[in-house]
């Protein structure tokens, strides 16, 4: 029993992160209402970070970059009353190794001519922790400059919560575009046309890939 755990979690190791991921994007704006939401949403991005960095296979590399999730989630806990270069050093932080996280996922999602359950996982989870890369940054920016994103048409003065960031940033990685919130400085236009383009990219790029992987399998 000891032995077939580890081996089972291994095994599932990308749809246990797709599961940890959709847990952060849907649970996670619904707690910030909450007294905890905070402390919530804060724990659940630790835990989706933990996760995505965890398949990695080299030990060398993969146990200092847990150590750097601590580092950057410490930054973003305490970052809520420091000064703009904290915040802004903790969502980088998060955003590089999300990045990684996410890169590694897509790769494992390509490594095999046949598509599998897990294959699917991966390539969702890299989906998914783009969007909430791009929440952690939405979140960091308008704490640094406040009036750089919109609520309803007004300036939002005291800044968005990580809920409403990640939000905006889904809105924009579909390119929804509701218009309930917006973005008004000039970066943070720029970082929704990005994360805009990255995500139709993705989509187009990654999921035809798939399914040519898939095509081929039946093919033969």
């Amino acid at each position: 029993m000891r032995t077939a755990l580890p081996l089972l979690l291994r095994s599932h190791r990308y749809t246990l992160l797709f599961v940890a991921l959709l847990a952060t994007v849907t649970v996670g704006p619904l707690l910030e209402a909450l007294s905890f939401g905070h402390r919530a949403m804060e724990l659940l991005l630790c835990v989706s970070l933990v996760t995505a960095l965890t398949p990695i296979g080299r030990p060398a590399l993969r146990y200092p970059m847990l150590l750097l999730v601590v580092v950057a989630q410490a930054l973003r806990w305490f970052a809520r009353d420091a000064s703009g270069a904290l915040v802004l050093t903790g969502a980088v932080l998060w955003g590089v190794l999300a990045t990684v996280a996410a890169w590694h996922a897509v790769r494992y999602s390509l490594s095999s001519p046949r598509v599998r359950t897990e294959h699917l996982a991966a390539a969702l989870s890299a989906y998914l922790l783009l969007g909430i890369c791009g929440g952690v940054v939405f979140a960091a920016l308008s704490a640094i400059a406040p009036g750089s994103m919109s609520v309803g048409g007004q300036p939002a003065h005291e800044g968005l919560g990580m809920g409403a960031s990640m939000y905006f940033s889904f809105v924009t990685l579909a390119t929804l575009g509701y218009g309930d919130i917006t973005p008004a400085s000039q970066v943070a236009r720029g970082l929704a046309t990005l994360e805009a383009i990255t995500g139709q990219l993705y989509l187009a790029l990654l999921v035809a890939r798939l399914v040519g992987l898939g095509s081929a399998t039946v093919a033969r």
